[in-house]
């Protein structure tokens, strides 16, 4: 593909994209009608080889079937890029999909998460609630001192900004707070209590973070921390499961 044909990746089959089509089937022969159907794929090559489902998609997949799927995933609230790429942001799009509608945080696609992402019902409703938790991690961030950014991707990573998720620990809520966490900030940290909604969750996680990022000094070591444990980080190390969680958060926090 020429230079002239490139430009951004949107999801869109608009008139840029049509002319870039039908330049593309001039050149190899086909009717220049502007659609990429079967025989413009095949001219493709092994990019184009996959439809979406007819494999399953993880970290390093790279093709045509990972641009529809990042598309579904920008259409569900997280800005991924649209590049064919399964990289750390794709991944932690589809973990924080995955955990807000109750499926295995694996990162990888299969046909549920497939379903769960091209389900039209409750899609605005869904987004509504997200914007709702974005606009008080927004708000309570600059009021605690927090990177707003931070915390958006950490809340993403967890629940997929979902307030009602309960995990099979008991971890709930935006910030997926575990029981005794949630009255360690109470008693401890802020010496008060919290309602139940969605503006108590993201004060009590702020404050969680906020009290970790103190502690560490360093954000990925503080990240560690949430996702393992303090007490095993100060012991352990970060830890391969931990280093893991901070990369994720931290690619994704360039998209909040």
């Amino acid at each position: 593909m020429r230079r002239r044909d490139r430009g951004p990746f949107d999801g869109i089959a608009g008139p840029q994209t049509r002319r870039a089509t039908r330049r593309f089937q001039h050149r190899h022969h086909l009717a220049p009608d502007g659609v990429a159907g079967p025989r413009t794929r095949r001219k493709l090559g092994s990019w184009a080889r996959y439809e979406l489902g007819n494999r399953l998609l993880q970290r390093g997949r790279r093709g045509w079937d990972v641009a529809e799927l990042q598309f579904l995933l920008r259409r569900s609230g997280i800005f991924v890029s649209i590049d064919g790429s399964f990289g750390p942001i794709t991944q932690a799009a589809v973990v924080g999909t995955q955990k807000g509608t109750g499926l295995k945080a694996d990162g990888v696609v299969g046909p549920q998460t497939l379903a769960v992402l091209r389900r039209t019902r409750g899609r605005i409703f869904r987004l509504g609630i997200q914007a709702e938790v974005r606009g008080q991690i927004d708000r309570w961030s600059r009021h605690y001192g927090v990177d707003g950014r931070l915390a958006c991707a950490l809340a993403w990573m967890e629940s997929g900004h979902q307030p009602g998720v309960v995990s099979s620990t008991g971890a709930w809520g935006v910030f997926q707070i575990q029981p005794a966490t949630w009255k360690y900030v109470e008693q401890v940290l802020a010496d008060r209590r919290y309602p139940r909604n969605v503006e108590g969750q993201v004060r009590v996680g702020l404050l969680y973070l906020r009290h970790l990022l103190q502690g560490f000094g360093d954000t990925r070591t503080a990240l560690a921390a949430w996702y393992t444990g303090p007490a095993r980080v100060r012991r352990y190390g970060i830890g391969p499961r931990g280093r893991w969680f901070a990369a994720d958060v931290l690619a994704v926090r360039a998209r909040c």
